[in-house]
């Protein structure tokens, strides 16, 4: 389109902006509340992230130390304010060791579910799972112990899922059963792997 003056060319951009400056503005304010709203979001995650490392270091440092009241406090903060961080699974899986090993299992089991139940990732998941079924075995929950290892997705940890499958199997009584998870176990792991040994003994021991 020509315009015969440059009057005829500012009335025509006049008139544009009448009908398109609200959009122009609207879109540019959209614009740029996205970009800044996202810039916020990925520094709020950081800062997130790097709060809950700080916190389960200081976990960890807690538990070399002994400091079990400590620790507890630590996670407790983990729990409640980052509960969608892994490192919050990380502390549950801590707490869990720490209560094993002082043979308190049913506080153990707690945490593990916890764990299980807030994991971030398919890995995390299946080691929380791991343990927990351990846990139920160790409590005499049998069946609880051989559902979760039974059904769950057991990925880079086939054959620890598929070991404790088959102890849980020989307590109840089921050594063809066992024998099969063993054997499933054992051709599971690389050879020359530290835990051929274990597991040929499991797999003689019931042969006989």
């Amino acid at each position: 389109m020509e315009y015969a003056t440059d009057e005829e060319r500012v009335e025509e951009l006049k008139d544009w902006w009448k009908e398109n400056g609200k959009s122009v503005i609207f879109g540019l304010i959209l614009g740029l509340s996205i970009l800044f709203g996202w810039r916020w979001w990925g520094n709020y995650q950081l800062g997130q992230s790097l709060q809950a490392s700080t916190l389960y270091t200081q976990l960890v440092m807690a538990i070399k130390e002994n400091k079990t009241e400590q620790a507890q406090a630590i996670s407790d903060e983990l729990f409640k304010k980052y509960s969608s961080r892994p490192y919050s699974v990380y502390a549950a899986l801590a707490l869990a060791k720490i209560k094993v090993e002082a043979n308190d299992f049913a506080s153990a089991k707690m945490h593990l579910q916890w764990a299980s139940e807030h994991a971030s990732t398919p890995e995390l998941e299946r080691l929380a799972s791991l343990r927990l079924a351990r846990v139920l075995s160790v409590l005499g929950e049998y069946d609880k112990a051989y559902a979760i290892v039974n059904s769950a997705d057991s990925g880079n940890y086939i054959s620890m899922y598929e070991e404790l499958k088959g102890d849980i199997l020989a307590k109840q009584g089921k050594p063809d059963k066992a024998l099969l998870s063993y054997r499933i176990a054992i051709r599971a792991l690389p050879a020359g792997s530290s835990g051929v040994p274990g597991l040929q003994f499991k797999i003689d021991d019931l042969a006989k």
